[in-house]
């Protein structure tokens, strides 16, 4: 009995006289999994002549329909929309800064983009195009609309200027 008890006598001595630092502390539990982040809303490339625009904001808005199939327009602008509901006309006239509008139907077929740009010197930073510009991966799910719009690289926005659109997206369905 002598024995047990001066082992755990030297056994409590040992463990008391290490510094507190080395002592075991309960460990807290792990925390609950945050939700993983849907990063920006738009990240890529977005140039006109050499030139880059850094768009930095998306809205999908309800457009006209296109041959009779219901449309949206993805407005893509380097400053803030706050969800302006007159954000197509808005970014035409420049408010946002360089945009680019691209007009999809719902099943996801590109009919045409503006692109607003101030490397688009020969047209005083607009062109209207048809062909240029395509979009992948479109789909909407769970109140967002998502896809990658791009021209396949440096490519003629149709009047001789160098555009090139590279642009992974996600924003809030219309109506949502």
């Amino acid at each position: 009995m002598r024995i047990v008890q001066a082992c755990l006598v030297a056994v409590l001595l040992a463990a008391c006289s290490r510094p507190l630092s080395a002592q075991s502390e309960p460990v807290p539990p792990a925390p609950a999994a945050a939700a993983p982040d849907a990063g920006a809303p738009v990240s890529g490339v977005y140039t006109a002549n050499g030139k880059p625009a850094a768009l930095t904001d998306v809205q999908v808005r309800p457009d006209d329909p296109i041959d009779g199939k219901s449309a949206n327009a993805i407005v893509f602008t380097v400053s803030p929309q706050h969800g302006d509901a007159a954000a197509i006309e808005d970014a035409h006239e420049g408010k946002f800064g360089d945009a680019l509008i691209v007009r999809v139907t719902v099943d996801g077929t590109v009919e045409g983009a503006d692109l607003i740009h101030h490397g688009l010197s020969e047209t005083n930073g607009y062109v209207s195009t048809v062909g240029v510009v395509t979009i992948d991966n479109y789909r909407v799910s769970g109140g967002e609309v998502f896809g990658h719009v791009t021209s396949g690289g440096p490519s003629d926005s149709g009047d001789g200027q160098k555009v090139n659109v590279d642009l992974t997206f996600h924003a809030k369905a219309p109506g949502t």
